[in-house]
């Protein structure tokens, strides 16, 4: 399983997630500028949210759908958002969609140690 990860900045909560097209390499996708595709991530609960992904001056992937995804969840600068590449029963084989887990989580520094506490 492939696996993408991003610290959350205050841009990724207020406005859109921006990630770099290198890091989005697993994904079967032609990137090129101006291409749109969408991305179909599930939750912690199972909940499957449709994303739309738009690469933007070859700089990085801005997804649509992103704050309805944040809205109702304590989501912080600094968080990390984690996608990783999965299949899926019923994976109907199309590269235009690209399929995913999803979960935000928050490092918290306990006795010394470092955790990963759950937000979503």
């Amino acid at each position: 399983m492939s696996m993408i990860s991003k610290q959350l900045t205050k841009n990724d909560i207020e406005k859109s997630l921006l990630i770099p097209t290198d890091a989005f390499s697993i994904f079967p996708v032609q990137f090129d500028e101006g291409c749109f595709f969408n991305v179909t991530a599930v939750d912690g609960a199972g909940k499957a949210w449709d994303f739309q992904c738009f690469v933007q001056q070859s700089k990085g992937i801005v997804s649509v759908g992103w704050l309805q995804f944040l809205s109702g969840i304590d989501v912080r600068v600094g968080d990390t958002v984690f996608l990783h590449r999965k299949s899926m029963d019923g994976d109907d084989g199309d590269d235009s969609t690209a399929k995913v887990k999803i979960e935000v989580k928050r490092k918290i520094r306990l006795m010394g140690e470092d955790i990963w506490a759950v937000v979503l």
